[in-house]
């Protein structure tokens, strides 16, 4: 009995368990210094753990809406605050600029400015040379024939306006006549310019010298006669005139390195005081001046009719050569060599506001005021169409 109470006295009422070593976190390493903070948000994990330990809820305080990190104390405590993008005695984090959406137009926009005044820089020697023959071309337009023109109804951009183009026979404005007469009536609104060719050898009444061919007018009283003529005849106000002489077509064309044309039938004509036979076959051509001019002065082989046609085709052609990509640059030149041969009122700003609208057109009527033929007094003649029919083709050519 005795050593059994031994025993039991020697044993103890309670069991005892060797504690673990409790698992280091990195919360621990972070509350003890150890480490610094890899991100201020806690990890999923961390997220539903209790932390009833004071410290850590200083540390890590509940998130706000607000959008920021908190590295030491909170925001409202007042105290100094680590710069954002690390931790405290870390440089920020580089903050990466985005696109706005107007960055693009901005950007646009300075690319064209720089463009502008590059091509300004590059051009302004051409465009003082065309210029100068601007001027000399307006000096050779009298105040006589001035007088005819009509104002332009406002900005010619906007309202468009009315031009006649006459081509002449020779170099000479007081002796020559006029081979090639056409309004052009540049629309803005409908994006249009429109062609009325009137026939040489039309019958009309040549004002202070009666009845006779609407190209006399030229020979008898130079373009204020010319002008005064075809307004009588048409009853179109005309805004501007350009008189081409008998030099500038082909310089022009030669200018432009020669136009590609079609000629859609086979046609000769003579050329030259010796009566050269010059013979024109059906099909594609690439016109220096010199054949260009042989070309659209044929009058014997048909009649007037076609004449206006084949003018109206090459000037066409001719526009469609003007624009091409390798005679954008050579324009200034091209225009000055232009203008060496022709009289017009139309200034340089004018004359740039019309080329303008001719490249925006899409097109424009083409119309030949055709009548019939016959022969008074032994004069051939194309007479004028009746009334109505002249009537109905002004208003297709003024778009009304």
């Amino acid at each position: 009995m005795s050593h059994e109470n031994d025993d039991r006295e020697g044993q103890k009422p309670y069991k005892t368990y060797k504690a673990r070593r409790p698992r280091r976190t990195a919360v621990d390493d972070q509350l003890a210094g150890a480490s610094t903070p890899r991100d201020a948000h806690p990890r999923a994990d961390e997220q539903n753990r209790p932390r009833d330990d004071a410290m850590a809820a200083q540390q890590y305080p509940q998130r706000s809406d607000k959008a920021y990190r908190t590295y030491g104390p909170a925001p409202d405590s007042g105290k100094a605050r680590a710069p954002r993008g690390g931790p405290s005695g870390l440089p920020p984090a580089r903050r990466r600029r985005r696109l706005r959406w107007w960055h693009i137009p901005v950007g646009v926009l300075a690319v064209l400015l720089i463009a502008g005044i590059v091509g300004t820089v590059l051009a302004w020697p051409g465009y003082n040379r065309f210029d100068r023959a601007v001027d000399h071309a307006n000096n050779r337009l009298d105040k006589k024939a001035r007088a005819e023109l009509s104002p332009d109804d406002g900005w010619i951009l906007r309202n468009g306006t009315t031009l006649l183009l006459l081509g002449l026979d020779q170099s000479n404005l007081t002796t020559a006549h006029s081979d090639t007469i056409m309004l052009m009536h540049f629309d803005p609104k409908t994006h249009t310019v429109n062609q009325l060719s009137i026939p040489r050898d039309t019958k009309v009444e040549i004002p202070g010298y009666g009845t006779n061919k609407i190209n006399q007018a030229m020979w008898a009283g130079g373009p204020a006669l010319a002008l005064q003529t075809v307004k009588q005849y048409t009853g179109i106000p005309i805004n501007h005139v350009m008189v081409v002489d008998f030099r500038g077509f082909p310089r022009m064309v030669n200018a432009v390195g020669g136009v590609d044309m079609r000629v859609p039938k086979t046609i000769e004509t003579t050329a030259g005081g010796r009566g050269r036979v010059v013979v024109f076959k059906e099909g594609m051509y690439h016109f220096d001046g010199k054949y260009a001019m042989i070309y659209v002065r044929i009058r014997l082989a048909d009649d007037d009719f076609h004449r206006a046609a084949r003018q109206q085709a090459f000037l066409q052609a001719l526009q469609k050569q003007l624009v091409k990509p390798t005679n954008i640059p050579k324009l200034p030149d091209i225009g000055r060599r232009f203008m060496s041969g022709v009289a017009t009122d139309l200034t340089t700003k004018q004359l740039i506001e019309l080329a303008y609208l001719k490249w925006r057109a899409d097109g424009g009527k083409k119309i030949v005021m055709v009548g019939p033929t016959g022969y008074e007094g032994g004069v051939a003649y194309v007479f004028p169409p009746d009334e109505a029919e002249r009537e109905k083709m002004i208003r297709r050519f003024l778009n009304n």
